[in-house]
């Protein structure tokens, strides 16, 4: 495993090494549906990243299995907004692939008061900063606000803003202005003239130009990122400190050592550099693919810069730095490698299809480790000077005064006056304090008051007495005379709101008192009526109680008198009725007795009749039971034989599911071996193209310590050096020819794990949603069963694992190439080449090796033109072929048509078969072959597919021969046997 580490940081204040974060974020859904894997792996103990064989190790890893991304702004940039008030620049760098998401862990896109990013937390930890310490220093913000897009420095808080064809959408840059100039002071200073400084009071004034320049940035949209950033920005914030001057104290003699210059100043950079992009994959054309080119050319020239400062040899060296080769390096001159404390966040996608830019980003990030930075506070020296002068006199004074005399007595009665005159004032204003709590509640009181009409004549005095006294205690302290008066009336006050509240409660009472007595009094009155009302019906009765008595009386009386002047008439009535009694008892004896009989009777009638009864309901309920129950024997059996029927029926569709599936998994388990077979092959291919590669830049690096050698040793021969030059010619066309194999392998392995990730994205959505159908890439549905399904996403995420892996390596191997191929550029690739001769003789041997291949392409474009004539002839004779295949169906068709007519009419022909059962299969096949196997003869012996079809038909009319004899043997015996009967 390859390793990158770079040494650690220096403590010294002198030099300080650029520090470098790392920010991994998560896979975004484009690349989840796309089937992407995670290609870089974090450690979760030290702050490591490793992709493939590549190991790098820097000061911090945020995102994936590293630190989480909100402690960014506390280890990286909250120590830079520190330094800042010591006088110290500092800058934050944002570096990545486009998409990586720079502008999102920047905050530079400020909009509706999102507080996402670090720009964000720098301006809250600023001004928290500046009202903690504001009472003894003096500040002074300004920020501005540039971005470079096409190699012009434009100022974004610029009041006339430049044109754009569209909002937001950069197109033709008009100036209202002349862009922004970059200028250098006498002492090395890179200043921007032109660019506007915004003063700054609070933090809202920030966010608002933040977010105004956001607005004005140019963004465009590509297949990448729908929102890409098109330029570099730069949000700087200057800060202006200067110590309040006040008189000098001699009781307190310290001195502040943080904030104690008279005067600094520092800047903030805060810098989101747009994306490095490949204009095959955002699909840039027009004018997105010249911002692209300016992008990478920018990020090219900074790479460079980057590479230049942190070659540790180079740097002792005192090799020169391109700065000046683009304008992004220019502004950032102080930033990698001068005046300032630098932190450079690297953000990078960890998506396999990623992999070749996020292996760049990690190098340029590990190179960056090593470059040194000489940060120097920026204070003014006079003034320096100046306090340190005004330190030292105060603290002579101190000494002074510790050394003298002590003080006189005036002074300590002076001192004891004013000691007594503020606790006085401390008692009095406790009073106060008292008092105004005591007149809130009271005027509550009084609105309540008046609220219910109630007036007291003291309330204005009162209030007028409150008034003086605070008028009094303002101007002077010395009012302590009146304050009893006040005290007073304000008692007096509160004793009429008692009184009034007490006689308001009263009131109440009283009305709630009368409210029940009037109750009462109605009760009474209702009570009294009912009371009147029953003692007139007691005394009503009473009355017809004793009427009912007196003709009781009367009655009786009546009775008597009847009863003893007749008891003579009724003794002989007595004795008369009591002969015809007894003669009618002897009669009613006799007729109870028939009567008994006749009952008797009845009774026996009466249970005849029941059992008849009983038993025909016990008949009718058989056989209504009977009826039932062969109406549930009906049912039963219908039901029995639906059951039977639905059973067949599933178990037919159950079987032919399965050999549905059966077939489907056959398919399946081809396509995999056949993806599986392509996909290994196209890996192998892809790993020889990619070894060969690496033995083509190890043999170049090589050939190239040979050349070295041949020209600081003896000059060789002529022929020898012929051949040395010719090999290493050989060797880096080879070696570029190579490059471009393995990126036309790189993009085919990209296609192909698309394709499998959006079938496996396709049969996921499945598992989801069991009912819709799968789709086949020819736009044919087709039913997977789970177990099928299962099957082939286990098949697909392996398939893309393995996918995965290669990317990676591939991705490896082109990093280097083209890391080797930027260290061997056009102006150092020639330098073997040292005399006119050598160089003739390379002329010479390109011209031969050109025309060969150029007659080669001749030889093989000629192959192709006749291959795709070929190719037509085929097409054209498939097309043919087609044609008669139908033709041949269509006449199939009939044929078996008339079979059929030939097998219903069997029966009145089986005389004509009987003894010869042969005859009828002659007939058929001169019914099918006729004139038809004459006019399509030719037919037959150019085309296999016709010739194959005529041996099937040759079999149909076979089998149906053999069905019509045995049909035929079958009719025999039957006529035998009735012949028998």
């Amino acid at each position: 495993m390859e390793s990158h580490s770079s040494p650690p940081s220096s403590s010294s204040s002198e030099s300080c090494s650029v520090k470098v974060a790392v920010n991994v974020r998560p896979l975004i859904g484009d690349e989840v549906t796309q089937g992407c894997r995670e290609c870089v792996s974090v450690s979760p103990v030290t702050p490591q990243v490793q992709m493939g064989t590549h190991s790098f190790t820097f000061d911090h890893v945020y995102g994936s299995n590293g630190s989480p991304s909100s402690l960014m702004f506390e280890e990286c940039v909250a120590p830079l907004v520190d330094g800042l008030f010591h006088g110290y620049n500092a800058t934050v760098l944002a570096y990545g692939q486009t998409g990586s998401g720079k502008t999102y862990t920047m905050g530079t896109a400020l909009k509706d008061g999102t507080r996402n990013g670090l720009i964000p937390q720098v301006m809250s930890a600023l001004f928290n900063k500046i009202d903690s310490v504001k009472h003894q220093m003096g500040f002074q913000l300004h920020v501005s606000f540039i971005e470079i897009l096409k190699e012009e420095v434009l100022d974004l808080l610029d009041s006339v803003p430049f044109n754009r064809l569209a909002s937001g959408t950069p197109g033709k840059v008009v100036l209202s202005k002349s862009p922004v100039q970059i200028r250098e002071s006498p002492n090395g200073v890179i200043t921007l003239s032109g660019a506007t400084e915004v003063p700054i009071a609070t933090k809202e004034e920030m966010a608002s130009c933040l977010e105004q320049g956001s607005l004005t940035r140019a963004t465009g949209s590509t297949n990448m990122n729908n929102e890409s950033s098109r330029s570099h920005a730069i949000f700087t914030i200057t800060l202006e400190q200067m110590r309040k001057i006040s008189s000098i104290s001699v009781v307190k003699d310290t001195v502040d050592e943080d904030m104690g210059e008279e005067y600094c100043c520092a800047k903030l950079h805060l810098v989101d550099l747009a994306g490095s992009e490949r204009a095959k994959r955002t699909g840039s054309g027009g004018v997105r693919l010249k911002e692209g080119i300016h992008i990478n050319r920018g990020l090219l020239a900074l790479g460079n810069v980057i590479s230049a400062l942190g070659d540790e040899k180079k740097r002792k060296e005192g090799a020169h730095v391109p700065y000046r080769d683009s304008k992004l390096t220019r502004l950032l001159q102080d930033s990698l490698g001068g005046n300032s404390k630098t932190v450079m966040i690297a953000c990078i996608s960890p998506a396999d299809i990623n992999a070749e830019e996020t292996l760049n980003t990690l190098k340029y990030a590990n190179r960056a480790r090593n470059i040194q930075n000489k940060p120097v506070a920026n204070k003014d020296l006079i003034c320096s000077e100046m306090q340190k002068m005004r330190q030292q006199l105060q603290y002579l004074q101190a000494a002074l005064c510790a050394r003298g005399e002590p003080p006189s007595e005036e002074v300590q009665v002076m001192r004891e006056k004013i000691m007594k005159l503020e606790s006085a004032n401390e008692e009095l204003s406790r009073e106060l304090h008292i008092y105004r709590s005591k007149r809130a509640t009271l005027d509550s009181c009084n609105i309540d008051a008046q609220e219910d009409g109630v007036i007291f004549p003291k309330d204005d005095g009162l209030k007028r007495g409150f008034e003086s006294m605070d008028s009094d205690y303002e101007m002077s302290e010395a009012t302590s005379g009146g304050i009893s008066e006040d005290i007073a009336a304000a008692e007096e006050w509160e004793h009429a709101l008692r009184q009034n509240s007490m006689g308001k409660e009263l009131n109440e009472l009283s009305k709630r008192l009368e409210e029940k007595e009037s109750e009462m009094k109605v009760c009474g009155i209702g009570t009294e009526t009912i009371r009147q009302h029953f003692e007139k019906k007691m005394m009503e009765l009473e009355k017809e109680k004793r009427t009912v008595q007196v003709e009781r009386d009367l009655l009786l009386a009546e009775v008597e008198e009847l009863a003893a002047s007749s008891d003579r008439q009724a003794q002989v009535a007595r004795d008369n009725h009591a002969h015809k009694l007894k003669a009618l008892e002897t009669q009613i004896l006799n007729l109870k007795k028939k009567q008994e009989n006749q009952v008797e009777i009845l009774k026996q009638k009466q249970k005849s009749e029941d059992a008849a009864k009983r038993l025909k309901a016990e008949i009718q309920c058989i056989k209504s039971q009977k009826v039932q129950l062969q109406q549930k024997m009906k049912q039963e059996a219908e039901q029995f034989r639906k059951w039977k029927a639905s059973q067949e029926k599933e178990l037919l569709q159950l079987k032919k599911e399965g050999r549905k599936t059966e077939h489907e998994r056959l398919k399946l388990e081809a396509l995999n071996r056949r993806q599986k077979m392509v996909l290994q092959r196209k890996t192998e291919e892809a790993a020889m193209a990619t070894k060969r590669l690496k033995e083509l830049l190890e043999a170049r690096k090589s050939s190239q310590r040979d050349i070295s050698v041949t020209t600081n040793g003896q000059p060789l021969t002529r022929q020898m050096n012929e051949k040395t030059l010719r090999k290493w010619l050989d060797n880096e066309l080879e070696v570029m020819a190579k490059v471009h194999q393995v990126r036309f392998q790189y993009e085919k392995q990209i296609q192909v794990r698309a394709a499998l990730a959006e079938e496996l994205t396709s049969l996921k959505q499945e598992m989801e949603f069991p009912s819709s159908p799968h789709q086949e890439k020819n736009g044919q549905f087709r039913f997977l069963s789970p177990n099928t399904r299962l099957e082939r996403i286990a098949s697909l995420e392996s398939m893309l694992d393995v996918s995965s892996n290669a990317l990676t390596a591939m991705a490896s191997q082109l990093s280097e190439a083209e890391e080797r191929e930027h260290s061997v550029h056009a102006k150092t690739r020639w330098n073997h080449v040292q005399s006119m001769t050598d160089a003739k003789y390379l002329l010479q041997y390109v011209f031969d090796s050109t025309a060969e291949a150029r007659c080669k392409v001749w030889e093989k474009d000629k192959d192709i033109k006749e291959k795709k004539e070929q190719l037509n002839d085929l097409l054209c004779l498939l097309q043919l072929t087609e044609v008669q295949n139908r033709e041949i169906l269509k006449e199939k068709k009939t044929r078996e048509q008339t079979v059929s007519i030939a097998l219903a009419s069997s029966s009145s022909s089986y005389s004509v078969f009987k003894f010869n059962p042969f005859f009828f299969q002659i007939e058929i096949q001169n019914l099918f072959l006729g004139d038809f196997s004459l006019k399509n003869k030719q037919n037959f012996t150019c085309c296999r597919e016709v010739q194959e079809a005529h041996q099937s038909t040759m079999q149909i009319i076979t089998l149906v021969t053999h069905h019509l004899h045995l049909l035929i043997i079958e009719q025999q015996s039957i006529s035998n046997t009735l012949g028998q009967v």
